[in-house]
């Protein structure tokens, strides 16, 4: 059920590695789509690589979206990974996250998008850019997923040379910008 379109990084095998490096510790599948999104089967659906979302649009407004984007600049964007952290989810759901060090370059990216299709979660004053590890309703697993972690964790860069904008879910990918 696809009911929305969402723009996010597209990570290359080198920057995705130095996420696998931490995400391989954990024995559990790991699932990163949210409850609440009327999907029946949330491992099958999770279909997108690790990324961070830029930003969310009704996929109604697809066609537009995509003239839009096709205008902006999307240059290479470094992030830092700096922490963990647990974040409240969707139906008393738990998300555990990598952390990013805001970023003048995201933000700008980001308002300018908000500035053409506002939306109160993705306000670019707010939003805290993360990359989805685990969505789960089990508080202790997310716990002590976490712990294996951080016991080795180290903060780290990523390199950003592209996004890619997604139906989901399961995701399909609609269009690359670079």
């Amino acid at each position: 059920m696809n009911e929305r379109i969402t723009l996010v990084s597209i990570l290359d095998k080198e920057n995705e590695a130095k996420i696998t490096k931490y995400t391989s510790k954990i024995s559990h599948k790991l699932c990163k789509v949210p409850y609440g999104k009327g999907v029946e089967d949330r491992e099958k659906a999770d279909t997108l690589p690790y990324h961070f979302t830029l930003y969310t649009f009704d996929i109604k407004k697809e066609k537009e979206v995509k003239e839009f984007l096709r205008t902006k600049e999307f240059k290479n964007v470094k992030v830092l990974i700096d922490k963990l952290e647990i974040l409240g989810g969707k139906e008393t759901s738990y998300v555990l996250v990598f952390s990013m060090k805001e970023t003048k370059e995201l933000r700008k990216m980001q308002k300018e998008i908000y500035d053409k299709y506002p939306s109160d979660y993705y306000h670019p004053n707010s939003f805290p850019f993360h990359i989805t590890i685990h969505i789960s309703k089990d508080k202790k697993m997310i716990e002590d997923m976490k712990k294996k972690i951080e016991d080795e964790f180290i903060p780290f860069e990523l390199e950003v040379a592209k996004f890619g904008l997604f139906e989901i879910y399961p995701a399909k990918l609609v269009e690359y910008y670079e």
